[in-house]
């Protein structure tokens, strides 16, 4: 069995009563084979989550640290990042809890998707989550990045 290195794919999930989500599998297996072990750090991004394995977060700390803001916006947004950050770890069941203000922010209820993006994992409210994927006009889309992506042949 191939144990891929990146996140990729989408699952539907269900938040308990106590805001616990089950991550799948498959970015379980991803987290422990190219980083060896299972802490995320949550932030929420306007309607949706995004979970990033610790040593992702610290790469960009890293080039925020070399390369500060230098516009006001640049540094809100940092303030905004670091100030709603929380840093989490994958329970023995496979599950996070993401934290109520966190939830909050998003609207985050009931079924969760939960999509894997390269180096990231994002954590989406179902109904936000079809809202913007019937947004995509997929032969718009593929006409518009075509270019961007010669690899792919679209």
């Amino acid at each position: 069995m191939n144990i891929s290195t990146s996140f990729k794919g989408k699952s539907i999930h269900t938040i308990n009563g106590s805001g616990r989500i089950s991550i799948p599998s498959r970015f379980r297996e991803a987290l422990k084979s190219k980083y060896g072990d299972e802490e995320l750090i949550l932030v929420p991004l306007g309607s949706h989550i995004v979970a990033y394995p610790i040593q992702e977060w610290i790469k960009l700390e890293k080039i925020w640290e070399l390369n500060p803001p230098k516009d006001t916006n640049g540094k809100k947004f940092l303030r905004y990042l670091y100030s709603t950050a929380e840093e989490v770890l994958i329970d023995k069941l496979g599950r996070i809890l993401i934290p109520p203000l966190l939830r909050q922010s998003i609207n985050l209820q009931d079924e969760c998707v939960v999509t894997g993006q390269m180096n990231k994992i994002e954590l989406w409210p179902k109904e936000k989550w079809e809202d913007e994927y019937k947004e995509i006009n997929v032969r718009g889309i593929f006409e518009t990045v075509s270019s961007q992506f010669p690899e792919l042949n679209l």
